[in-house]
């Protein structure tokens, strides 16, 4: 439907052309004397049966021996006026005798332009006409006429979703611009709508059906605004539609069924709405599918077998709903998906063996479910593999051996299963590998030493396990290691000096192991110059503690309570200006402690002397009075955060799990270790 504004810009147009027309080809009273013919009354145009026509009506005309039809685009009037020439000149007649007829079609005009037309009759052929009083404006036919309509249904959106709120609303509803220069719009070359692309826009209020009637649509993007309500059935009328991505809304109700119509569809993304219910079996009847996204909604019911058959899929993200029931042995025909996000749900049963036919996956998130049974040993023959996420579910037995046969592997994170066994000294051989979560299982065994061998890892947590044995000094090669959490283990032995060449380390954290003998002095004189939190307490311990540790200049947390410890606190420790925790309780210290350690934001020190008696170092003697030693006395600290006996200063991977450094391939999707 054509809106109120265009029939009166048009109306107004075709005054202004009737009226230049008469001015310029001849005046109505000459043409009377001269030829004596009658004045036609308004033609009306339409576009013809045919590409490229417009048929001109009008009514009969009895007085006049022939007519006279007269166009001129629209396009070329402006470039004229533009370019300082007579427009006249491009105006173009047609005539032919009055047989009583009251139409005639126009043929090869261009599809794309619009053209006013008036008509004339005259005595003869070269006779001045008499033109009539008005003139229309008409688009011929072709698919550009077919296309009229998609300015209106822009005009539907820019009301329905808040315009004038917009984030950039350039050209849009202006009368002089096409409608493919409106910020967001594409067109093809014959005007049609082809590309919405308003992401991040501001948009505001629903979505309106009328955007169905976009007949030649291949890209609709409103994802990142705040649309709401439901997905209009009508979308499912866009049969040339590829794109669909409404993801970052707040949508709602259930996904239209209607949708399976939209057989070219390649891309579906409808991640982080409100959208609820089962996933339509229309849906996996799209078979040109690539990219089907559906996470973080509220969706329910058990997993479509049949999305095993859409075999062109690349990307399948389903996660962070509430599906329930197994994961279908269908999706191991899916030969050429590379990313398979189904985590964040209820899903039961085993990991199919026959996901390791997935020759192309790079990405498998099956994180966050109830998954029970064995890791399937077939997931080693998935040599693209980067990515293994697998941790919070109920997985038990051993760690595949086969796991070390995937070369390409930069993350495995299998924590908080019911894992058992000793970790496999295959992974060694995972050259690429950058972090290694297998916390919070029931591991056995040694720490393999060829884990040393992993050039790249940045991140290694095992804490949480029944670990034996001693720390390897190979962990000292892990030249770009970040993290190293042994915590909660039942680790002998001392600390290996080699671990004092870990340049980038930032966390070391052996918390609440067997660990003995004396807190190596290389760790503060090696290339720990990043580390931020040094956690040796709960293990055995003896000796004192090393004054070297005074170097580690940006350290914020140092735990040392709960072992054998003795001597004093060394006062270098209070060059540590970054420090913020400190806890040296339970141990078996003497000595004073200094002062300026008592300003540390979260300290034991006041158990310290309460447990044990210790008093506050004196500040250094001046020369007074010949005095020069002050000696020792005692301070109530007011500004300490001593926890008492209850302390126990443990650092669990829970206090360290909120970094998330990996974003997912599929716009804003976040999977976290």
């Amino acid at each position: 439907m054509i809106s109120r504004r265009a029939k009166t810009t048009s109306l107004i147009a075709g005054l202004i052309f009737a009226f230049l027309l008469a001015a310029s080809i001849g005046n109505a009273s000459t043409a009377a004397a001269q030829g004596g013919s009658s004045t036609p009354e308004k033609p009306q145009v339409m576009p013809g049966q045919n590409d490229g026509q417009v048929t001109v009506s009008w009514e009969a005309v009895e007085q006049g021996n022939y007519y006279v039809i007269a166009w001129l685009a629209y396009a070329d009037y402006n470039a004229d006026v533009e370019a300082g020439r007579a427009w006249r000149d491009s105006i173009v007649y047609e005539s032919f005798p009055n047989d009583g007829q009251t139409s005639h079609t126009v043929e090869r005009l261009d599809q794309t332009a619009q053209y006013w037309f008036a008509l004339g009759t005259s005595s003869g052929r070269f006779s001045k006409p008499r033109w009539s009083p008005w003139a229309s404006l008409v688009r011929p036919s072709g698919p550009a006429a077919a296309c009229a309509p998609d300015r209106d249904v822009l005009v539907e959106l820019y009301n329905s979703t808040g315009g004038r709120g917009w984030r950039n609303q350039l050209n849009w509803l202006s009368n002089s611009v096409p409608i493919g220069e409106w910020f967001g719009v594409s067109t093809d070359g014959n005007g049609c709508v082809v590309v919405l692309y308003l992401d991040n826009n501001f948009l505001w209020g629903t979505i309106p059906p009328e955007l169905g009637r976009l007949t030649k649509l291949d890209t609709l993007d409103l994802d990142g605004n705040f649309l709401h309500g439901e997905i209009p059935a009508e979308l499912g009328n866009l049969s040339n539609l590829r794109v669909l991505s409404l993801d970052l809304n707040v949508l709602s109700g259930e996904i239209p069924p209607e949708l399976g119509r939209l057989n070219n569809l390649t891309d579906l993304e409808l991640w982080y709405n409100e959208l609820e219910g089962e996933i339509p079996d229309e849906i996996v009847d799209l078979s040109e599918l690539r990219t089907l996204v559906l996470s973080d909604n509220n969706l329910t019911g058990t997993l479509p077998a049949a999305l095993g058959d859409l075999e062109n899929l690349g990307a399948l993200w389903i996660s962070g709903n509430e599906i329930t029931g197994s994961i279908p042995t269908e999706l191991g025909n899916l030969s050429k998906l590379t990313d398979l996000g189904l985590h964040d749900n209820e899903l039961t049963g085993e990991i199919p063996a026959e996901l390791g036919n997935l020759s192309n996956l790079r990405g498998l998130y099956l994180y966050e479910n109830q998954l029970t049974g064995e890791i399937p040993a077939e997931l080693g023959k998935l040599t693209d593999l980067s990515d293994l996420f697998l941790r919070n579910n109920r997985l038990t037995g051993e760690i595949p051996t086969e796991l070390g046969n995937l070369s390409e592997l930069e993350v495995i994170t299998i924590r908080n299963n019911r894992l058992s066994g000793p970790i496999p000294t295959e992974l060694g051989s995972l050259s690429k590998l950058e972090t290694l979560y297998v916390s919070d299982n029931r591991l056995e065994g040694t720490i393999p030493p060829e884990l040393g061998a992993l050039a790249e890892l940045k991140e290694l947590r095992l804490n949480g396990n029944r670990l034996t044995g001693q720390i390897p000094k190979e962990l000292g090669n892990l030249s770009k290691l970040e993290e190293l959490r042994l915590l909660e283990n039942e680790l002998e032995g001392t600390v290996p000096v080699e671990l004092a060449q870990l340049g980038e380390l930032k966390v070391m954290d052996f918390n609440r192991n067997r660990l003995s003998g004396q807190i190596p002095p290389e760790l503060g004189l090696g290339k720990l110059a990043k580390l931020e939190g040094l956690h040796l307490d709960n293990n055995r311990f003896s000796g004192s503690i090393p004054p070297e540790l005074g170097n580690l200049t940006n350290l914020e947390e140092l735990h040392l309570d709960t072992n054998q410890l003795t001597g004093e606190i060394p006062r270098e420790l209070t060059n540590l200006t970054e420090l913020s925790v400190l806890y040296v309780t339970r141990n078996q210290l003497t000595g004073c402690i200094p002062p300026a350690l008592l300003t540390v934001d979260e300290n034991d020190l006041d158990d310290l002397m309460e447990a044990q008696g210790l008093m506050v170092c004196a500040p250094a003697a001046t020369a007074t009075s010949g005095s020069t030693d002050l000696g020792a006395r005692s301070l109530t600290t007011s500004g300490s955060a001593s926890t008492g006996a209850a302390n126990t200063s443990e650092s669990t991977e829970g206090n360290t799990d909120s970094d998330n450094p990996f974003e997912t391939k599929v716009g804003g999707l976040t999977v976290d270790k």
